[in-house]
């Protein structure tokens, strides 16, 4: 019997010193609480929708819980300038996008950030490409139409977009500059009011990402007319690109990605991105994408880094070619 204690006594005293030994390492698992996400943009957004989607999906691979905070204004500059003063532990996260890591250090001199030094790229996981659409009512029935009603114009008709400095409102600045048009552009805070007020006959022309316009084109409350990207979006078949239409030199649309303060640990860097490489790879993340307007498409943190950088510098070709100004 006692002999049987004592082993006994043995048997708990090893589990128990095992258990010890786990303790630390279970305390220091990733992630251990909540991870932030900050999505500089208005919530039911395209660019918010698409987040959700990826948080949810990175929730099944163990990256959870995630909360996103939506905090929008000044193109996305304000949320990732919150989280680039975060503690770089992996519980604060960015939704990097073209606007606010390629556009923003053009747009706006005073920028509190700097993207390549003050982030660590986790990965991109989508694309979202640029529409210029118009109201059926008018007789404008292709992109040849609208230029011609411009040229026939100057300076007459405005363009709407849902922001200034946004991939959109570029888009067509660049166009401007390249078909020597004048348009005056019409900022709105968000999608809904801009494509509401072509669709209500207020203005003729925005521009737009095709996942916010997409329900309006269906309807037939808006008629899309050109679309960027190097093919067309798979829902929009019938829209011709830019390029196609012989127009050189207009960036594809917007990227979306995550990204961390700078001096994130390379573990935690290779967590999340091991996790965003798989979620995007999945069939069901991107059909869900292709509803709000995405493409899924995972770039690792280095190719996501090299991407930004070199989009960066499309973009500050196109703030100075059109003399864009945040206002």
């Amino acid at each position: 019997m006692q002999r049987r204690s004592v082993l006994k006594g043995l048997m708990f005293g090893g589990l128990a010193c095992t258990a010890g030994r786990a303790l630390p390492a279970l305390a220091s698992a990733y992630p251990s609480q909540a991870i932030q996400v900050a999505v500089g943009f208005p919530g039911g957004g395209a660019l918010d929708v698409a987040t959700r989607m990826v948080t949810e999906a990175l929730a099944g691979q163990g990256i959870q819980p995630m909360v996103i905070l939506n905090k929008p204004g000044a193109s996305g500059t304000i949320a990732a300038a919150q989280v680039a003063r975060e503690a770089a532990n992996g519980y604060h996260l960015a939704l990097a996008t073209s606007s606010n890591m390629g556009i923003a250090p053009f747009l706006y001199p005073d920028l509190s950030y700097r993207p390549a030094e003050d982030f660590t790229p986790i990965g991109q996981f989508a694309v979202s490409q640029n529409v210029v659409y118009t109201n059926p009512d008018d007789d404008v029935t292709d992109f040849a139409d609208l230029v011609a009603r411009l040229r026939a114009k100057p300076g007459h008709y405005h363009f709407v977009s849902p922001g200034a400095g946004t991939t959109a409102h570029l888009c067509f600045e660049l166009l401007k500059a390249r078909l020597g048009l004048q348009a005056t552009h019409v900022p709105y805070k968000g999608s809904p009011a801009a494509l509401s007020a072509v669709a209500g006959g207020e203005v003729m022309v925005g521009v737009d990402a095709i996942g916010p316009a997409l329900g309006f084109f269906k309807s037939g409350r808006l008629r899309p007319l050109a679309q960027t990207g190097d093919r067309r979006f798979s829902e929009l078949p019938d829209v011709p690109t830019f390029a196609e239409l012989g127009v050189k030199g207009i960036p594809g649309g917007t990227f979306l990605g995550l990204s961390a303060p700078a001096g994130l640990p390379a573990k935690i860097q290779e967590t999340l991105a091991a996790a965003l490489a798989k979620v995007t790879a999945e069939r069901a993340l991107a059909d869900r994408l292709l509803t709000a307007g995405m493409t899924a498409a995972y770039l690792d943190p280095s190719a996501f880094a090299t991407a930004m950088q070199e989009e960066a510098a499309s973009w500050g070709e196109a703030v100075r070619a059109s003399n864009a100004q945040a206002y």
